[in-house]
């Protein structure tokens, strides 16, 4: 199960340096982490809100950093990336639920299609 929840989150991350991909898997890597990592988990149809749990908890780390550092930034008045440091927050915070979702679709339409393979 962590073997697969590590794989949908390195996958989520490999996409996001590659500028052709970019515009277009970036968007969409937490979906097509979920869906790989799904199946290389083997998330059964009990497990895999367990395992989308996993790969959030593992993405939420570097989100939890970049809240940290927002609030430091603000209390020395300060951008963080050229932005203000309570955007810096929201997006850390709305990237969560939204990384859980998409994860949660892929390794749901990965157990599908495995599903109906057997």
């Amino acid at each position: 199960m962590l073997k697969g929840a590590l794989t949908s989150v390195i996958l989520m991350f490999i996409f996001i340096p590659i500028p052709i991909v970019h515009f277009f898997a970036v968007p969409l890597s937490p979906f097509i982490g979920g869906f790989i990592g799904g199946s290389i988990a083997k998330a059964e149809k009990e497990k895999i809100i367990f395992f989308s749990l996993i790969t959030t908890g593992i993405t939420a780390i570097p989100s939890i950093f970049i809240i940290i550092y927002s609030l430091i930034q603000r209390s020395n008045q300060s951008d963080v990336a050229g932005m203000d440091p309570i955007l810096a927050i929201i997006l850390a915070i709305v990237l969560i639920p939204y990384t859980w979702f998409g994860n949660l679709v892929g390794a749901l339409i990965s157990y599908t299609a495995r599903a109906k393979s057997n």
